[in-house]
């Protein structure tokens, strides 16, 4: 749906919410922010608006329980459902920027190494307060990384459409498997995912390890690969990962972020991240930097 359509519901009213301002649109609908009629507060509505509403509603609804499983941990919006004319809308906090957004924004189109230190502690946290619900991403990119509404220096996780469990019911970890179709965004996903195997813990926190690199140099070796035909681009971006090793692609970056992107890749299926011994890898740089106050390039 395109911005000039979207902004016909600019003024509807659905429930007690009125609809001020169209936000963005994802695969299953767009978001809006909105205010509550009477209390004046500002909200964020996601509302399934597609060619296919009953596909893009069950998609939501599934999105609303994985939310609601999280249920507004650390750097998670808190979320509610209301029905309206039979449809089920996503109530959640109103949110900032997305990472991307506060790219395109920034002067030289990548951001400051302070920045890229605090994005990556924040970010691994992210990953390990979901993972610790029992739940994969599964789709890291900028747009899914979005600041506070009121604190710029917050970073919450957002976009969970196609989250996945990775725990069974028996609490045991889910079974290796291959042949799957890509999941994810190629720019960003794993190699695994490339190549059709399983998503687990390790895939996340690979795709971190890109968006990072991303968000400091403003592009990836891969960023300029086109194809007509979207299997071969996406073959053709995996071959590319492949084919760059950590130093090649954590070059200019502090040998921390080789350490990271090496630990990541070599990762076994199944096992659990040493999550804090990355963030405080991540934090004795920053500390060593002599940065101080913790502001991001884009709240100072």
């Amino acid at each position: 749906m395109e911005t000039h359509e979207a902004e016909k519901f600019i003024g509807n009213i659905i429930k007690n919410y009125i609809i001020t301002k169209y936000i963005n649109h994802g695969s299953f609908g767009m978001v809006f922010e909105a205010q509550e009629i009477t209390t004046k507060k500002l909200v964020a509505l996601k509302i399934p608006i597609n060619n296919d509403i009953k596909k893009g509603q069950r998609c939501l609804i599934e999105e609303a329980k994985v939310y609601k499983k999280l249920n507004g941990g650390d750097g998670i919006a808190n979320v509610d459902t209301i029905k309206n004319n039979g449809v089920e809308i996503i109530v959640m906090d109103l949110l900032g920027l997305s990472l991307e957004n506060l790219l395109s924004n920034s002067k030289y189109k990548k951001f400051r190494l302070k920045s890229i230190i605090m994005l990556s502690i924040q970010l691994i946290e992210n990953m390990k307060y979901i993972h610790s619900c029992g739940y994969l991403h599964r789709d890291i990119k900028p747009d899914n990384f979005v600041i506070g509404y009121n604190n710029k220096n917050k970073i919450y996780c957002i976009d969970f459409g196609i989250a996945k469990k990775y725990i069974k019911k028996n609490n045991q970890h889910i079974e290796f498997r291959t042949n799957l179709k890509f999941c994810g965004t190629a720019r960003y996903a794993s190699i695994a995912s490339h190549l059709g195997q399983e998503q687990s813990r390790k895939d996340d926190l690979e795709s971190i390890g890109y968006l990072i690199i991303y968000l400091f140099r403003g592009r990836l070796p891969w960023s300029g690969i086109r194809h007509k035909d979207k299997n071969e681009k996406y073959r053709l971006i995996c071959e590319k990962k492949r084919a760059l090793n950590e130093e090649e692609l954590c070059k200019e970056l502090p040998k921390e972020f080789l350490v990271y992107l090496k630990y990541v890749r070599n990762m076994d299926f199944n096992e659990k991240p040493h999550y804090t011994s990355l963030i405080n890898m991540f934090q004795k740089l920053y500390d060593s930097k002599g940065y101080h106050n913790n502001n991001f390039e884009w709240s100072s």
